[in-house]
Order: structure tokens, then sequence, then C-alpha cells
């Protein structure tokens, strides 16, 4: 992708694919962890291109690495397409996005504050 505006309309574009989609969102989720992970801009000051990468890897590793849980992990998917294509655009709401589904929904652990 050339620029940041670019990345987010394919990844715009995927995730309102995963929501039209009468198969599973495991395909277009591969798609938008490509996207995320393969030449993005990540030097721009855009957070949502790192975060998105670790979301969607994690929401993809999900399927591959625990199978009987297929369901719950591409219900997880729908949602996180669903609400990416309501907020994205807008700063603030991303960075809330990006918030709660690296740290309350998937887990990761949020950085420690800086020392004074």
């Amino acid at each position: 992708m050339g620029d940041s505006e670019s990345f987010r309309a394919a990844v715009s574009a995927r995730a309102a694919a995963l929501l039209d989609s009468d198969t599973s969102p495991y395909d277009p989720a591969l798609e938008i962890l490509g996207l995320a992970s393969g030449g993005a801009p990540v030097d721009n000051g855009d957070e949502a291109l790192y975060s998105l990468a670790l979301i969607w890897g994690e929401l993809t590793d999900w399927v591959e690495l625990r199978p009987a849980e297929t369901d719950q992990a591409e219900t997880h998917m729908v949602t996180a397409a669903r609400e990416w294509l309501t907020i994205e655009g807008d700063r603030e709401a991303e960075a809330q996005y990006l918030d709660r589904w690296l740290h309350d929904i998937l887990g990761y652990e949020r950085p420690a504050p800086p020392q004074t």
C-alpha cells in the first residue's frame, strides 16, 4: 500500500466483504491480516496500521490454533469488522476501538505508563 488512506480503504473493503459473505469470515480476515502485515506504511504515525495487524493476526490464529473454537473466533471477526466500519476515520473512536480490542478483548498487556 502506498499510504495509510489507501491501506484503510483496502481494510474497509475487506471488512465489508467479510460482513457480506455467506461463507466463513476467515478468508477475508486473513486478507486484512495480509494487508496489515505486508507492506503497510508503518512510519507515518497511523497507529491503526500496527494495531490492526495484531488484532487480525490474533483472530486468524485463534481459528488456526484452536479449531474447536472457530465459531467463537469467527463471531469476533464479524464484530471487529462491523465495529471498524462504524468508526473508521474517527481517530478518537479508532483509538478506543484499538485499545479495547487489543487489551480488553484479546488480552494484550497494556504498556506501562512512562516513568516520571
